[in-house]
């Protein structure tokens, strides 16, 4: 019966003859023995080991304290560690008391019968091992539960961010909004104006000249320069200079 686990069995009984059977059946495992000949030496042992005992076997004939009684105390010092209880085959009403309060596992009639020690014990050692791995899952996922939380904290953190960054955003966009629609109803060069003023100088002068249509170009160039600059500048963009000066 191989295991990933260290077991150690602590057995109750004031024949000592009952420890040397358990370790003669153990002798090919790797699995600690410790004998104790009373019931207020076996919960002294309990309360003193570093690590608990995956099985207890306590005979319920014991001077002074009773098998049944040692067991009331160890499933408060050890609630993981599976109980047998030894007792004679007419200690029926003692065997149905004590699987009624849960502080037996299994019963073991005596006089024993080796085999059937043998099953027991390996079947209390599985038992054991079911109890501790139901242990570590449960620890695993209180972690894991707590990592999950984690993250989600951390994800509420960067959404409520983004939506921040989004209103920002939307209340730049707005602004730009704002921008244009005030520059759009600010007066600007019309056309129809410019087309006016060339030929209005064509009249006065009595024909085309062309120094002052060149002149009146520049002009016009000029402002729609400086205009398209100035709305630039408004919206967030820089303009390169221009090499030389409109003339």
């Amino acid at each position: 019966m191989e295991s990933e686990y260290q077991h150690k069995i602590l057995v109750i009984d004031g024949d000592e003859q009952v420890s040397k059977t358990v370790v003669h059946l153990l002798q090919t495992q790797k699995i600690e023995v410790v004998f104790a000949n009373t019931g207020e030496r076996a919960l002294k042992k309990i309360k003193e080991t570093k690590k608990p005992f995956s099985i207890i076997i306590a005979d319920q004939q014991l001077k002074g304290m009773k098998g049944s009684q040692v067991f009331e105390h160890t499933k408060e010092l050890a609630p993981d560690t599976v109980q047998f209880l030894m007792a004679a085959s007419f200690e029926v009403e003692t065997i149905i008391n004590a699987v009624n309060k849960g502080s037996i596992q299994r019963y073991i009639v005596k006089p024993i019968e080796p085999d059937n020690l043998a099953k027991s014990i390996e079947s209390g050692i599985l038992l054991y091992e079911f109890f501790l791995d139901n242990e570590k899952l449960l620890n695993l996922a209180k972690k894991q539960n707590t990592k999950l939380y984690d993250l989600n904290c951390e994800l509420m953190e960067i959404t409520k961010s983004h939506d921040k960054k989004i209103l920002e955003l939307d209340s730049s966009i707005e602004e730009i909004g704002k921008e244009i629609q005030t520059l759009s109803s600010q007066q600007s060069i019309n056309p129809d104006a410019i087309l006016e003023q060339i030929e209005n100088s064509l009249k006065n002068d009595h024909g085309f000249d062309a120094e002052k249509a060149t002149a009146l170009f520049s002009d016009t160039i000029k402002t729609l320069y400086d205009q398209f600059i100035e709305l630039a500048k408004r919206s967030g963009f820089e303009m390169p200079e221009m090499e030389g000066e409109i003339t």
